[in-house]
């Protein structure tokens, strides 16, 4: 009961990041479009869209990958995954799982010590447009741990799938 519920609300965190990532796509391509226009027409583009389009790329992905990750979204070689067993098959994702856990373990542990300093200095980047560079550094702490609880998530579900005895196998 407990842990339906946890999942859920899980769920529901990576759905509402994942909409708020497309959000940004779109409010990301209506900029760039208004800076095409103002540069092609105008012969003035909007000041600090290169600034605004970099930290909108980080929220957009990091916002959405935990939640790609979950839909079993991410791009995947499976000539060979559909054509070995099942448990085999198991191992090789435990595997996966296991070196994303430690990549993202990594990229929140450094990542937060770069939000923090970030935050600390008032860290801005650009010239015409001054961008705060914590947030976005936050935004990837965030979605990297989500990533390494999506991966604990897949990794335990293979480990039943490797501990469950197979079609005809006794305990």
């Amino acid at each position: 009961m407990v842990l339906s519920f946890f999942k859920r609300v899980f769920v529901l965190l990576l759905t509402v990041l994942n909409y708020i990532s497309v959000l940004l796509i779109f409010l990301m391509a209506l900029w760039i479009f208004g800076d095409v226009v103002g540069r092609f027409f105008f012969n003035q583009p909007i000041p600090g869209t290169t600034e605004l389009v970099k930290t909108m790329i980080l929220g957009i992905v990091f916002l959405g990958v935990a939640y790609t990750l979950y839909k079993g979204g991410h791009i995947r070689t499976t000539v060979l995954i559909k054509r070995i067993p099942v448990k085999a098959a198991a191992v090789i994702e435990a595997c996966g799982a296991l070196l994303g856990i430690f990549i993202f373990v990594l990229m929140c542990i450094y990542g937060w010590e770069a939000a923090v300093k970030a935050l600390e200095v008032k860290e801005f980047e650009g010239v015409q447009l001054r961008v705060p560079t914590y947030p976005s550094r936050f935004i990837m702490v965030l979605g990297s741990a989500l990533l390494v609880i999506q991966y604990g998530i897949n990794f335990f579900k293979n480990l039943c799938t490797i501990l469950s005895p197979s079609k005809g196998e006794s305990l």
